[in-house]
């Protein structure tokens, strides 16, 4: 990562001041945020991880490297060190979502399938246009050999200006004419699909990812950003399903804006979107399974806490809170094609339901959705 230059952090400080001036109108709804949560157990200081959870998250985005790896420097990853950072996951999770394929990651959708996940399979997709081919021959590898559910061609692509337009749909097409039958899109974040709408046309559901971190909200007002993002894309979506392909809180870091990165905002974020999520039959990929150590050299401090266990495997404080919240899904949330769609239906909680009602009532005020695909193009990850 480069420095940063002038024009995001003035585009990022008018959508703050923006979200400033509407804070009244924001106010009710935090309010009642807080009201919603008083009859739950915030953060549990001390969590033990049961071995059955009772509710097993929809999906968390997986990258298994460990201190002294970093894929940007050619780290391998033995199919051992696979199986065994994707198993302590396993019992907490129904999807896992890849970055890249190759130098070890080829072997993760049949890892998955053999500990009882369903697999989104990503190839990592730069300008590099020789390593591009790599990845997508080895992601036409894995879609053609049963081991991946859905296949996701490139990450944040738009983002870093790394591909146009023309060549990620190209990219998006040979995949799906390689691998029919199998759910293929791309990912990025909200910003920049609802900007390409051809880029959007081309996957068979959408994928977005949303950072209020990132955006410089407060965690408390996250959701309201959240769920306006989510809006403006299902808008422009044509019927297709939206699917949260990457959000999340750093539990350690650096203040970005009005964000704070502590275990308690983390584990609040975390509690907070997955019930919106449940409540509205929303289909996810959680940012992310585990803390990596490598990212902090790309995005700062907080790079390295984005997970919800630490980079040992152990639980963070709060998090168990999730995983033993019983009430259940409401809606339809599998991706179109893939086997099981409209197995999840059921009501919400009622932490979950009063939720969904704040946060829908906050983004009708008008919410604080900072300036659309203006936050962290220069702190990203590369891989």
């Amino acid at each position: 990562m480069g420095s940063t230059s002038s024009e995001p952090r003035t585009a990022i400080l008018a959508a703050l001041l923006r979200g400033l001036r509407e804070f009244a109108l924001l106010a009710p709804a935090v309010a009642l945020t807080l009201l919603c949560a008083a009859g739950v157990s915030a953060v549990t200081p001390t969590p033990t991880p049961g071995p059955t959870p009772t509710y097993k998250v929809y999906g968390l985005d997986f990258s298994p490297y460990m201190d002294g790896q970093d894929p940007n420097q050619g780290s391998q990853v033995s199919e051992a060190q696979l199986r065994a950072r994707m198993a302590i996951i396993a019992p907490y999770a129904q999807w896992i979502r890849t970055f890249g394929c190759g130098s070890g990651l080829e072997k993760a959708g049949q890892v998955a399938h053999e500990l009882g996940l369903k697999a989104a399979v990503g190839a990592w997709l730069s300008g590099d246009l020789a390593a591009n081919e790599q990845q997508i021959t080895c992601l036409i590898a894995v879609g053609q050999a049963g081991q991946a559910d859905m296949l996701i061609v490139g990450s944040e692509v738009l983002l870093r200006n790394d591909l146009t337009e023309s060549q990620l749909i190209g990219y998006i097409n040979q995949v799906k004419q390689a691998v029919p039958g199998v759910p293929v899109a791309t990912a990025d974040v909200y910003g920049e699909l609802i900007g390409h709408p051809s880029v959007l046309a081309a996957g068979d559901v959408a994928l977005a990812n949303f950072y209020p971190y990132w955006e410089g909200t407060d965690v408390q007002q996250a959701m309201a950003s959240l769920q306006s993002g989510y809006q403006q894309v299902k808008a422009v979506a044509g019927g297709k399903q939206v699917l949260v392909s990457e959000t999340g809180w750093p539990s350690g870091g650096s203040p970005f804006g009005n964000a704070v990165p502590s275990p308690e905002n983390a584990a609040f974020y975390f509690r907070s979107f997955v019930s919106w999520a449940r409540a509205g039959g929303v289909g996810y990929f959680y940012f992310e399974a585990f803390d990596e150590t490598w990212k902090a050299s790309y995005e700062g401090p907080q790079g390295a806490h984005w997970g919800v266990w630490d980079k040992d495997g152990n639980l963070k404080p709060g998090m168990q809170d999730v995983f033993d919240s019983s009430g259940a899904v409401g809606g339809s949330a599998e991706p179109a094609g893939s086997a099981g769609a409209g197995a999840e239906r059921a009501e919400g909680s009622g932490f979950s339901r009063c939720l969904a009602a704040v946060i829908a009532a906050a983004a009708a005020l008008g919410g604080i959705a900072a300036g659309v695909g203006l936050w962290h193009a220069r702190w990203r990850r590369p891989v």
